[in-house]
């Protein structure tokens, strides 16, 4: 993940000061920001609060050994470079360290410049691992298909992954109001920057308690539509990932809109096409009404076959009445009958048809 214009953080967990003293100009001398723990629990609880680009930890620390952390801050951070600092004498665990994770192995006493070629070397490899699943989340996200709420859905994923976020949400007005349409149930401060980018139409940040909330709006042909927000530990990332994820909310959430004002079209149509279809079908259905329920008395005296078919052809006619008052009901927006479905499920294969520029038909033929 980029870190926008925050320099690179190493998190180093070893107690002799004299290889404390020794690391932090070779490590400046790269632009790397330093932090020391020296118990093994803390430096796994700050890796929960701030982003480190690399750790570098001393093989053995006391009673924990440096393998076992290696393993816990990778846990809590996937993908973290771990180098190890190892003494003399124990040039024989390079090897193991390697092949249980850690990118490298530095040795002490200290040399700078060892330093500085293996520590680029992690922080290359960590921006190239970063910057992969960065791509494939917004491969993911931007050739997704479906409906509306599967794509924000997918959306959502990718931020979280690409940002390395906990939390991940989009939101969209409804009603009036801001509110959460895809991804994790927001907490307050996810939700007051969504607001607060919504507000400005350009990316917002807040920050505290070790943590971040960043977010971009969404955008539909220059008017703020929504906000994409995602909550992370540490300083604030670079939000151009958020800003191409964002892109793609916006394109399903405009498509979503052309097909609600193509579906309201569309009814408006039939609804006129109803009241023509039902107005030239109600004289004669009246007229047969009643000219069956005449027939029904004249031979309800005989009784036999030619009474039964006179009821059966009532009772053809009240079914033609039927389909004819679910046409009005449709042209009154209120169709729920096999006749409304019917129509509306011929309304969906169009737009479905119409946004996906016919690619359907070819997998029907």
């Amino acid at each position: 993940m980029s870190q926008g214009f925050t320099p690179p953080a190493a998190l180093v967990v070893e107690g002799d000061s004299r290889v404390q003293e020794t690391l932090r100009p070779a490590l400046e001398a790269l632009g790397v920001s330093m932090t020391v723990e020296h118990r093994p629990d803390a430096a796994v609880a700050l890796l929960a609060r701030r982003r480190f680009d690399v750790a570098l930890l001393a093989l053995d620390l006391g009673s924990t050994d440096g393998l076992a952390l290696m393993r816990a801050l990778q846990a809590r951070c996937p993908g973290l470079p771990v180098l190890f600092l190892v003494p003399e004498g124990a040039r024989d665990r390079v090897a193991r360290a390697i092949r249980e994770g850690a990118a490298d192995c530095v040795g002490t006493p200290i040399v700078p410049e060892e330093v500085g070629v293996r520590v680029s070397a992690a922080l290359a490899a960590g921006r190239a691992a970063r910057d992969r699943a960065l791509l494939e989340a917004l491969r993911t996200a931007l050739l997704v298909s479906g409906p509306a709420a599967t794509v924000l859905a997918r959306v959502a994923d990718a931020a979280r992954a690409a940002m390395g976020a906990s939390v991940a949400a989009v939101f969209a007005f409804e009603d009036g109001r801001l509110a959460r349409v895809a991804g994790d149930d927001a907490p307050e401060p996810l939700a007051a920057v969504a607001e607060e980018a919504v507000a400005k139409g350009a990316p917002a940040v807040r920050t505290g308690e070790g943590r971040t909330a960043l977010s971009v709006p969404v955008l539909i042909q220059g008017a703020t539509s929504g906000a994409l927000a995602v909550e992370l530990p540490g300083p604030p990332a670079d939000a151009g990932p958020l800003t191409l994820l964002a892109a793609r909310a916006a394109l399903v959430m405009a498509e979503e809109r052309s097909g609600s004002r193509l579906r309201g079209a569309v009814g408006a149509s039939l609804g006129r096409l109803a009241i023509q279809i039902a107005h030239e079908l109600n004289n004669p259905l009246g007229g047969l009404k009643l000219y069956t329920s005449l027939l029904e008395r004249s031979l309800a005296q005989e009784g036999g076959r030619g009474l039964e078919l006179a009821r059966k052809v009532a009772r053809a006619v009240d079914e033609l009445a039927a389909r004819v008052a679910e046409i009005r009901a449709y042209e009154r927006g209120g169709a729920a009958g096999p006749l409304g479905q019917l129509i509306e499920s011929c309304v969906d294969e169009c737009l479905e048809r119409g946004t996906s520029g016919g690619r359907g038909g070819e997998g029907d033929a």
